[in-house]
């Protein structure tokens, strides 16, 4: 098994004898145990996690998208990897007789997707055979998103902005659209974040809810020509459940699920669907739950121990239930907020 770092970009290899080779960008090589001991090389420094889940103990197998081993979450819980359509399609014998989500050549914008959720959507459409345009506020992150997915087999069309400024976002999707030769799929993952006082509602107004509302009237003219096309707005289950601070992120969130939900009815007769997905709590190196785990661990021990499974979610759980109702197979959801969060949430939705 081999991995890339989505933030470092050192490459970890699983080697024959069990422990982890990390090649850092710079070239410096070292060798270290699953439990993030090092072992050998000049390379002294790797990330604990990625090494325990490359280098963790495999499990049963469980149908033919299951791999030969699991990451380990932060938590020491295993996480469910699906093999790679590169994978797949370079071993015959290993391919699944499953679902075909029908992504293949479809064209997607993701907004703010060089990091965490928005990074693991792009990589998981570019993996099923979609083409990725995607923007982000540096020139740096999308340069690293660019060759990451450029390697997955996609074509791939970048800018740098701010997608609270609704002229360069409206000029961002068409260029897109035009770049990669049509549109099937919008994601909108910007957020302005955490906060409180008046700027923080202005900066989740202007982000989490402007950015989609501006973006869905800037890619409609080319969704309408696909027959397969589809919205996803990323909300949280902030908006679902008091957790503990009212703030304006909480509020935010909840207005896009309303607003997707008034899309799906407004757009389904012109072959648009819409759907929102909620995540729970998602654990990343560098995410927002890292960050907590540091400055504040009774926080973080209090939402982990309220996810049902034992453990935060990972960004690539996210980006599997998006690339769903994104996809062809989804045709017949709109108008959905799917909540992916473990049993984070504990309200009863009929």
């Amino acid at each position: 098994m081999k991995l890339r770092h989505p933030l470092t970009r050192a490459v970890y290899t699983l080697q024959d004898d069990g422990l982890i080779q990390v090649e850092a960008p710079d070239g410096q090589i070292g060798t270290f145990d699953a439990k993030g001991h090092h072992r050998s090389g000049e390379l002294k420094d790797a990330d604990p996690h990625l090494l325990g889940w490359i280098g963790g103990p495999a499990p049963e197998p469980r149908g033919p998208l299951a791999s030969s081993r699991a990451p380990r979450s932060a938590s020491g819980v295993s996480v469910p990897q699906l093999s790679s359509r590169a994978e797949l399609d370079a071993d015959p014998t290993r391919r699944s007789k499953g679902m075909d989500l029908g992504l293949n050549g479809r064209k997607a914008v993701i907004t703010a997707a060089t990091r965490g959720i928005g990074l693991a959507i792009a990589q998981t459409l570019a993996d099923e055979g979609a083409d990725i345009a995607l923007c982000a506020r540096s020139d740096g992150g999308l340069e690293s998103a660019r060759k990451d997915l450029e390697a997955r087999g996609a074509k791939v069309f970048t800018r740098a902005l701010d997608v609270a400024d609704g002229e360069a976002l409206k000029a961002f999707v068409a260029d897109a659209a035009a770049d990669l030769g049509g549109l099937d799929i919008f994601v909108s993952n910007a957020s302005g974040g955490a906060g409180m006082g008046e700027d923080a509602w202005q900066a989740n107004f202007d982000v989490d809810v402007m950015s989609a509302a501006r973006g869905v009237e800037a890619a409609l003219p080319h969704l309408s020509q696909s027959e397969a096309a589809s919205i996803v707005f990323i909300s949280s289950t902030a908006a679902l459940e008091y957790l503990g601070v009212p703030q304006p992120y909480n509020a935010m969130k909840a207005a896009l699920i309303a607003h997707a939900s008034d899309l799906s009815q407004a757009l389904a007769r012109q072959g648009v669907r819409v759907n929102t997905v909620s995540p729970g709590p998602i654990y990343f190196e560098g995410g927002n739950w890292q960050m907590i785990q540091q400055a504040m661990p009774k926080m973080y021990e209090g939402a982990l121990a309220q996810c049902a499974i034992g453990r935060m979610g990972t960004p690539e759980e996210v980006a599997r239930a998006v690339a769903f109702l994104a996809s062809p197979a989804a045709s017949l959801i709109t108008g959905a907020n799917l909540v992916v969060d473990g049993g984070f949430t504990k309200r009863v939705t009929y």
